[in-house]
C-alpha cells in the first residue's frame, strides 16, 4: 500500500511538473506573440510616420531627394528611407521608400507621389466664385459656372466645384444664370440656378483666409516676393499711379500679365484695373494687410485685348467685373458691394478651370520653391500621393 501511494504521488508530482512546464511555455509564447505584435505595429507606424515626414519634405522644397538611402531615429526606431524620381505606371513620379525597425521587426512602406510642382488647385478655392461677404450685387447678371472647363473652354464631366460659395446667404437678386457640379453631378447654367451650385455660409473651420497667401497655404510675404522676382513675367506695383479721372486705372503694369502679378494698395485709393492685349495669365492679387483695397472696376481695353484672364484672381474688394475669366475668383474682403448694381456685367462670365489654375500655381511653386501649405499638416495633404504599398 506504502508503494503504491508512493507512486501516486511521484505520479501527481511529475504531472504536475509537465503541466506547469507546458503551461509555462504556452504563457511565455503568448507573451512573445504580444511583444512580436506590438513590435511590429510599432514598426508599421514608424515607417508610415517617417512617410509622411518625406512628404512634407517634399512639399517644402520641391528639390528635396534622397538618392542615397539615409537613416534617422524615430519614436525609437531606426528608419532608413529614400525619396528618387522614377517613372513608375505611364507616370513621371517620386518614389518613396522608407524601411523601419523596432524591437528587431523589421516594415517597408513604398509611396509614390506627383511631383509637386506640376501645380494644385488650392483647396480654398471651393467655387468659380469664393468670397468671404454677401455676393448679391458683386455677381449682378453674369455667367457663372463651376463646371470644370480645359483650357478650350471643353467641359471635364463631374470634375468641378461649386458656382458661387460664400460665408453668408446669397440671394440671386440680378439673375445671374450659375452652374456647377454637386458630388460629381454637373448643372448647367440657368436662371434660377439649381441650390445644389451654391455653397452658402460655409464656416471655413472657423477663419476665411485673410491673404493672398494664405489662399495658396504660403507663409506671409511670399507671393509678394515672387512677383517682385519677375520670374515668368511677374510684376509687383505699390500704391501705383492711376491714369485720373473717373476710371483711375492703374498705371505701371506690362501687358500682357503672367507669373504672379502683385498689386498692393495702402494709400487709401480707388482704382480700376483694365487689361490690355492678350494672353494675360497666372495669379493676379490686388491687396493690402487690412483686406481695404477697392478695385472699383475690373475692365479692358477693348481696341487691344480680347477681355480673357486664364488663372486667378485675389482681391479684397472688386467690382464692375467686365471681363472673362477662366480659372476662379477669390475676394477675401468682409465688406463687399452691398448696394450698388452693376448691369455692365451681362455677357461677361467666370468659368472654373482646374487646368488653368494648375497652370498658375506651377509658376508659383517654380518660383518660389514651394507648394501649398508649407510646414503645415501631414505631407499628403499637400502632395499628390498616387500609390502606397505596404
Amino acid at each position: 500500500m506504502a508503494r503504491y501511494i508512493m507512486i501516486l504521488v511521484i505520479g501527481a508530482i511529475i504531472t504536475y511538473g509537465i503541466t506547469n512546464i507546458s503551461m509555462n511555455q504556452k504563457t511565455s509564447q503568448g507573451t512573445q506573440n504580444a511583444v512580436d505584435n506590438y513590435s511590429y505595429n510599432r514598426s508599421h507606424d514608424i515607417a508610415n510616420g517617417m512617410a509622411d515626414v518625406i512628404l512634407m519634405r517634399v512639399a517644402n522644397d520641391l528639390a528635396y531627394r534622397v538618392t542615397t538611402p539615409q537613416s534617422e531615429v524615430l519614436f525609437d526606431g531606426q528608419v532608413t528611407y529614400s525619396a528618387e524620381n522614377v517613372f513608375f505606371e505611364g507616370d513621371s513620379l517620386i518614389k518613396i521608400t522608407v524601411s523601419a525597425n523596432y524591437n528587431g521587426v523589421n516594415k517597408t512602406v513604398t509611396t509614390y507621389s506627383k511631383r509637386p510642382g506640376d501645380g494644385w488647385v488650392p483647396p480654398t478655392v471651393r467655387a468659380a466664385w469664393t468670397a468671404n461677404a454677401d455676393l448679391n450685387n458683386t455677381i449682378s447678371d453674369m455667367y457663372i459656372d463651376g463646371r470644370d472647363h480645359d483650357l478650350n473652354l471643353n467641359i471635364i464631366p463631374g470634375n468641378g466645384v461649386a458656382g458661387v460659395s460664400t460665408s453668408t446667404d446669397f440671394n440671386n437678386i440680378d439673375n445671374a444664370e450659375i452652374g456647377g457640379t454637386k458630388d460629381g453631378v454637373d448643372y448647367p447654367m440657368s436662371y434660377p440656378e439649381d441650390p445644389a451650385v451654391v455653397e452658402e455660409n460655409y464656416g471655413w473651420g472657423g477663419t476665411f483666409p485673410q491673404s493672398p497667401d494664405e489662399v495658396l497655404g504660403y507663409p506671409e510675404g511670399t507671393l509678394k516676393a515672387a512677383a517682385q522676382s519677375g520670374q515668368y513675367g511677374s510684376q509687383y506695383l505699390l500704391n501705383p499711379a492711376g491714369s485720373g479721372g473717373k476710371n483711375n486705372f492703374i498705371v505701371g503694369l506690362t501687358y500682357p500679365v503672367s507669373g504672379v502679378t502683385y498689386i498692393e494698395i495702402t494709400n487709401g485709393q480707388e482704382y480700376e484695373l483694365q487689361f490690355e492685349q492678350t494672353g494675360n495669365s497666372g495669379i493676379v492679387v490686388v491687396h493690402n494687410s487690412d483686406r481695404t483695397s477697392r478695385l472699383t472696376g475690373v475692365k479692358y481695353d477693348k481696341s487691344t485685348s480680347d477681355g480673357l484672364l486664364t488663372g486667378l484672381l485675389v482681391t479684397d474688394y472688386s467690382f464692375h467685373h467686365h471681363i472673362n475669366i477662366l480659372g476662379s475668383v477669390m475676394q477675401l474682403s468682409p465688406n463687399l458691394e452691398d448696394t450698388k448694381n452693376c448691369n455692365g456685367n451681362k455677357d461677361h462670365w467666370v468659368y472654373y478651370s482646374s487646368e488653368a489654375i494648375t497652370q498658375s500655381t506651377e509658376k508659383a511653386a517654380e518660383i518660389t520653391g514651394l507648394s501649398s501649405s508649407t510646414g503645415y499638416g501631414f505631407g499628403k495633404k499637400r502632395v499628390d500621393v498616387k500609390h502606397v504599398y505596404e
